[in-house]
């Protein structure tokens, strides 16, 4: 008997001190977490791979690789499958330094 894997899932993206997301079902699939905004001045890109089923990915929280930026910025999670971007979760929030704020939904 064959049982099908469960496709990842991106359970939730959080602010606070950088940028927090929970994936379940991920084991080995790479992952990004990408922000934008026009005032944003490092840790603009963070990436690896999923170690464990259930796992937390997170942008640094300090320097070099930290996130850095003032005003609105778009932030973008990605659970990669292969090689093509597969699951997409999407959040408009306010950064101050490192602190991010206000994070909304963004519907597809």
């Amino acid at each position: 008997m064959t049982t099908a894997m469960a496709a990842p899932k991106i359970m939730g993206i959080h602010g606070g001190l950088g940028v927090t997301a929970t994936v379940e079902d991920a084991k080995g699939h790479d992952w990004r977490i990408g922000i934008r905004g026009p005032y944003m001045i490092t840790g603009m890109l963070t990436e690896g791979t999923i170690s464990s089923d259930s796992a937390t990915i997170k942008t640094p929280m300090f320097p070099p690789g930290a996130a850095v930026g003032l005003g609105k910025v778009t932030i973008r999670v990605t659970i990669y499958r292969l090689i093509l971007p597969d699951i997409v979760e999407v959040r408009n929030a306010f950064m101050i330094g490192p602190y991010v704020l206000m994070l909304k939904n963004i519907q597809n």
